[in-house]
C-alpha cells in the first residue's frame, strides 16, 4: 500500500476514533446527574422565560409592618398607606385556614423566620395586582435582593415557578440550586414524613383586611 493510501486510511480511522470517543463522553456525560439537571434547568428557563413581564411596574419603598404567615406581609409606604401583601414566586404553609398539625408547626416557623428578618426593616415591593382594598400579590426586595432566595433555602417556602418566569436566568439557576439544597437536606417543608396541606389559604377571600 503507498504512502498516501496509508495516510488516507489512518486519518479516517481517526476521525471514526474521535467521533466515537465524543459520542461516548456525551453519553457519559448524560449519565452525571448534576449535568442532567442543569440541562433540565436551561431547558426549563428556553421555555419558559418571559424577561419582559412586569418590568414596567413600579417599584416602592416600604417598611414591613406585620407578618400574617410565611405568604403574607404588610407594607406600609411613607404616604402612610399600608398593603396587605401576598409574595409572589414563593408558597409557604398557610396561617389563613386551619391545616394540618404540621402545617401550623411550619407555618409558624415560617411567619418566624420572616419577622426575624424583615419585620420594620425597609424594603422594596412591586404590586403586581392589587384590588381596592389594598390587598395585592407582588415581589418584596430586603437588603437589595428578593425575599425569595432565603426563605426557598432555609426551606421556610417552596418555589411557585410560575411567578419567576422573568427573573434573570441566574437568579432562577440560583433559587433552583437553593430548593435543591433544603430539599436534599430536609429542611423545613422537606422534612420527612411532614403532612403539608398546600391549599393556599388567601387572607383576601374575606375582603376584610386583618388589623396591623
Amino acid at each position: 500500500m503507498s504512502d498516501v493510501k496509508k495516510g488516507g486510511a489512518f486519518k479516517k480511522a481517526f476521525i471514526v476514533i474521535l467521533l466515537l470517543g465524543l459520542a461516548g463522553g456525551g453519553w457519559w456525560a448524560w449519565q452525571q446527574p448534576a449535568i442532567r439537571q442543569q440541562v433540565e434547568d436551561y431547558r426549563w428557563i428556553h421555555d419558559h422565560a418571559q424577561p419582559d413581564l412586569h418590568q414596567g411596574v413600579e417599584w416602592w419603598d416600604g417598611e414591613i409592618v406585620k407578618v400574617l404567615d410565611g405568604n403574607w406581609v404588610y407594607v406600609k409606604i411613607k404616604e402612610g398607606f399600608v398593603y396587605a401583601l401576598r409574595l409572589r414566586g414563593l408558597e409557604a404553609p398557610t396561617l389563613a385556614i386551619r391545616l394540618s398539625d404540621d402545617t401550623l408547626t411550619l407555618g409558624q416557623e415560617a411567619k418566624t423566620f420572616l419577622e426575624e428578618r424583615i419585620l420594620k426593616n425597609p424594603v422594596r415591593f412591586q404590586s403586581i395586582e392589587m384590588s381596592d382594598i389594598r390587598y395585592g400579590h407582588g415581589y418584596v426586595e430586603w437588603q437589595g435582593a428578593s425575599i425569595i432566595l432565603p426563605m426557598v433555602e432555609s426551606g421556610m417556602a417552596r418555589l411557585k415557578r410560575s411567578e419567576i418566569t422573568h427573573f434573570s436566568r441566574e437568579t432562577i439557576l440560583e433559587l433552583f440550586a437553593a430548593e435543591r439544597r433544603a430539599k436534599e437536606a430536609g429542611r423545613g417543608v422537606w422534612k420527612e414524613g411532614v403532612d403539608i396541606n398546600w391549599t393556599v389559604g388567601d387572607y383576601a377571600e374575606s375582603n376584610v383586611v386583618p388589623g396591623v
